[in-house]
């Protein structure tokens, strides 16, 4: 085992970005911790500092060479022929070789099927060695974890537990200061409408004493001074509430939440009963390797959300592009199929998106109906708010903006059928919940790639088809 790590005031910061500052720590052997955080905001880049270690020191990192680190990047370059899968299995194992006792893994499920999430998942719970995981996979984050790492609005919290109890607690938080708001709220209304009865009470007996001086009678008469000094407590008692609504609000907005997109498919793709796709005795593969899938029987409907699952290699990504009518595909058989102009397609590294438009321009071409201002409120409800980010160029977005802006052209494109390939992986939470937000309310037919069973579930998908069954 190490021995502990002690990070002292670390400092994260690029070219006119500041990821995170004065970040300490103790790590000790054996924790398990979950990194977590919005794509860009400094996750792999920490990840990649403490891989360096012990062999190039960090000023603000202190280990020694009792330290054994064992890497694996998001991004594996190796093994070029392998799938993605297979790429990540090769590099953990070539990771472990070494007998690391503080293991680093940067999204370790992307790409994997289900076989081999749950063996990973098993393997990082067994494993004794201290691990460090980026990612943003709830399932790998409440079973594989005890620590997280949240970095949001420049800075790193630290909280002892599974992502649902960090999820739960933050909503207690949130409730908590939203109910004590609006008490004081209440409370500042009851103040004012004291302070006005005070005054009017000062201003009646006012009136009384004129009328008692004008009838030559001894008034009782509510001193000046006593009315300024309830004047005076009044208004320091308000200004005592306003000064905590503001502390508490000043505590909800400091809370990582994430923002809410606010639009709401409103219409029906197509008949419920319609079907979409139909495939009968059908086989699809490439000129070399023609029937990678034979004996297609399959029926999509209008209302329907279906699954495509598989071991990696199995021929998912073929049979989405065979519906597609891909130019490298070879079909045989009947293939009912809706035209591309029909088919809205997403995939994680969102390559249907011009990336030499802006999103205004991309948005306006398939909208040419929208004036500017119903471009802008269209856009809003996808969180693209200000002018910057509406004229930026589509390449340099982040992913999660890149995520907003291809559901709304979907929106927009109202399409009989929407394939959606391994969008859950690489992107963060944030992003997650604005898919799922936004698919789970898609009333049109779907067909989908992912191993992510618990977006699946969240999304609201029905039926699950397995490939393998349509394997020579």
């Amino acid at each position: 085992m190490h021995n502990p790590i002690h990070i002292s005031e670390l400092n994260l910061s690029f070219t006119q970005k500041e990821c995170f500052n004065n970040f300490s720590y103790t790590l000790y052997p054996g924790e398990k911790i979950g990194l977590i955080g919005d794509n860009g905001s400094g996750k792999s880049s920490l990840l990649r500092i403490l891989a360096n270690l012990p062999s190039l020191p960090h000023p603000d990192i202190h280990s020694d060479e009792t330290l054994i680190c064992g890497y694996v990047p998001q991004i594996i370059e190796e093994f070029s022929n392998l799938s993605g899968g297979q790429r990540f299995n090769q590099a953990l194992s070539a990771a472990l070789a070494n007998y690391p006792n503080l293991l680093l893994l940067d999204e370790p499920t992307n790409h994997l099927d289900a076989a081999n999430r749950k063996s990973l998942m098993r393997q990082l719970r067994n494993h004794p060695a201290t691990q460090i995981i980026v990612t943003h996979d709830p399932e790998l984050l409440n079973n594989c974890v005890d620590t997280l790492w949240h970095i949001h609005d420049g800075i790193i919290s630290v909280f002892k537990g599974s992502y649902a109890n960090y999820v739960e607690q933050l909503n207690q938080t949130k409730h908590k200061l939203l109910s004590d708001i609006i008490q004081l709220k209440q409370a500042q209304k009851q103040q004012h409408q004291a302070l006005m009865q005070e005054q009017q009470r000062a201003k009646s007996s006012r009136e009384q004493g004129e009328k008692a001086i004008l009838q030559r009678k001894w008034p009782t008469i509510t001193s000046a001074s006593k009315v300024r000094r309830g004047n005076t407590t009044a208004g320091k008692k308000s200004a005592n509430l306003t000064t905590r609504k503001n502390e508490l609000s000043a505590e909800l907005n400091q809370l990582w939440q994430a923002e809410e997109i606010n639009y709401s498919f409103n219409f029906m793709a197509q008949t419920f009963a319609q079907s979409i796709v139909t495939i009968n005795q059908g086989s699809c593969g490439y000129v070399d390797q023609p029937n990678i899938l034979q004996q297609i029987n399959f029926n999509l409907y209008g209302n329907t959300k279906i699954a495509l699952i598989g071991a990696n290699g199995s021929g998912k990504s073929t049979l989405l592009k065979a519906i597609m009518q891909d130019s490298q595909v070879v079909r045989h058989g009947e293939w009912i199929v809706p035209q591309l102009t029909q088919i809205a397609y997403l995939d994680q590294h969102y390559s249907n998106l011009p990336k030499e438009q802006t999103v205004l321009e991309y948005i306006a071409n398939l909208a040419p109906k929208l004036n500017y201002a119903e471009l802008r409120n269209f856009l809003n409800q996808f969180l693209f708010r200000k002018n910057e980010e509406i004229n930026k160029l589509i390449q340099v977005l982040s992913g999660g903006e890149k995520a907003r802006l291809s559901l709304a052209a979907i929106a927009l494109q109202q399409p009989k059928l929407l394939v959606l390939d391994e969008i859950s992986n690489n992107i963060d939470l944030t992003t997650r919940e604005h898919l799922i937000k936004i698919l789970k309310d898609y009333l049109g037919a779907m067909l989908i790639i992912s191993h992510d069973t618990t977006f699946l579930i969240e999304i609201g998908v029905e039926e699950k088809f397995n490939v393998e069954l349509w394997q020579n």
